[in-house]
């Protein structure tokens, strides 16, 4: 049984040892990019409403109603978009776990029987044979990483996995913002379908009560004319606001991933018994620090993938260089199963092998540049990520502060508007003005209303698309409101 190892193969391995340990990584340093972001933010409008907790998660669970939490759960459940990004997650995860592997050695064991007869005919002549051999071996194999190849790879590979982790919250993220904001559209809708509807019925009994007049000669036939046209015109909004409602049920449907079947049955529903004007806001903190912004999940997969890109310099740069790779067998072979695990039926091998880019037309320097200039475009696309994020929010900001200032001048105007209705109303009956006024009262009452409920909508709008641009949570470090 051979046991030692050749002087050839001990000189092998003894070079492979002076390479790993003169060897050294090729990837560039990475340094964080500078930012030049203002301290904070700026001021929110906190207008009263319930208290936010701290780091929240799931954010829209402040609004505190349970038929949106159930509608999100759902999205989150059935959305094919978020199931396909929860698909690409798994594809990286597994990328990460081969990169990794790149690192141990590859161990494989071998086994086989086999029968062979030689030729009598070939050389040398008539020493023809038949015989039976089997085996059974481990086999080793293992590329020492030299220059930080392979690990590079696997830093790449980790980086492209959190970047598609943080992409996954990102999705979720919007896909949540867009379930929030149909659904508040829904109840909105819900609300102006009812205002119309009540509007209908008080035309109605306007006009009834018209006709009455002027069959009582104390109208003329042109304000019974008038009080019809009013009724006409607010039925022709409400079947307008039916059919948007309809149209908002279903696009609700196809977000939150329902059947067919599912979403007829949304169409046929009642309108929600909560009314839309008492949902409540949670409270903002008074004053956001810019830093939120640098937990933004798009923001944070930009990084990773600049990470990623920085790595795969390392892994260019390092085709550059010889590769070194170690093999190694151990096992045994005989003619029969009965002597397979005899000494003399042992047998080994170790090698080590080298090999070096000579010529290559500039083909691996290229790619080096290659990865050099996508390093640079994930640099400017991190960048353009971050003025985006700070755009986003700004704008948010400011709908948020002039949405609250709009529906609180909205307030004041349908307040308005009902006593200018009331004191038309009152001098029509007393005789002195026409039933103009009343008209005209009724109409801008009705359009305010409405317009009342577009603007709640916004503002409710305008919070749910800065709770996104700050990336769904904060941390509040000031004392909560009870």
């Amino acid at each position: 049984m051979k046991t030692s190892l050749h002087s050839p193969t001990l000189k092998a391995l003894s070079l492979a040892m002076g390479l790993v340990l003169a060897g050294c990584s090729q990837v560039p340093t990475y340094e964080q990019p500078k930012t030049d972001l203002p301290q904070t933010l700026g001021q929110t409008h906190q207008a009263p409403g319930l208290v936010l907790a701290a780091n929240e998660k799931d954010w829209w669970a402040q609004f505190a109603n349970a038929e949106l939490q159930d509608l999100l759960n759902q999205a989150l459940t059935n959305n094919a978009d978020f199931a396909i990004a929860q698909q690409r997650l798994y594809q990286a995860r597994s990328a990460l776990t081969q990169g990794r592997a790149g690192l141990l050695p590859n161990v494989s064991v071998e086994a086989g029987v086999s029968n062979q007869e030689t030729s009598s005919m070939a050389y040398p002549a008539g020493n023809g044979a038949q015989f039976d051999n089997v085996n059974l071996s481990g086999l080793i194999s293992y590329e020492v990483d030299l220059w930080g190849r392979v690990r590079a790879n696997r830093d790449r590979l980790s980086a492209e996995y959190k970047a598609m982790q943080a992409d996954q919250i990102a999705l979720r993220l919007s896909l949540s913002s867009a379930v929030a904001q149909n659904y508040f559209n829904l109840r909105a809708l819900d609300q102006m379908v009812e205002i119309a509807s009540n509007t209908v019925v008080s035309r109605k009994e306007t006009l009834q009560l018209r006709q009455r007049q002027y069959e009582l000669g104390r109208l003329t036939q042109l304000a019974v004319q008038q009080a019809e046209v009013e009724l006409s015109r607010v039925e022709i909004q409400l079947i307008n606001l039916q059919q948007r409602r309809d149209a908002q049920r279903h696009a609700l449907s196809v977000l939150i991933g329902e059947t067919p079947q599912q979403m007829l049955a949304r169409s046929q529903a009642q309108a929600a018994d909560a009314m839309f004007e008492h949902y409540n806001l949670p409270i903002l903190p008074a004053e956001l620090n810019s830093e939120l912004l640098m937990r933004r999940p798009d923001i944070q997969a930009a990084e990773q993938r600049l990470i990623a890109a920085n790595a795969n310099i390392g892994v260019a740069r390092a085709a550059l260089f010889p590769k070194l790779s170690l093999n190694g067998m151990l096992g045994f072979s005989s003619e029969s199963f009965d002597n397979l695990f005899e000494p003399d039926a042992a047998q080994s091998r170790v090698q080590a092998g080298l090999s070096a880019p000579i010529f290559n037309a500039g083909a691996l320097r290229a790619q080096v540049k290659i990865t050099e200039a996508e390093q640079q475009i994930s640099l400017q696309r991190y960048q353009q990520t971050l003025r985006q994020a700070f755009a986003e929010t700004l704008d948010a900001l400011s709908m948020q502060q002039r949405s609250q200032q709009q529906l609180d001048a909205q307030l004041r105007q349908v307040s308005a508007l009902r006593q200018t209705l009331d004191l038309a109303q009152k001098r029509f009956d007393s005789g002195y003005s026409s039933y103009l006024e009343v008209l005209d009262a009724q109409r801008a009452l009705f359009d305010a209303e409405v317009s009342m409920v577009t603007t709640k909508l916004n503002h409710l709008n305008a919070n749910i698309q800065l709770y996104k641009a700050i990336g769904g949570h904060w941390t509040n470090d000031q004392a909560t409101a009870s």
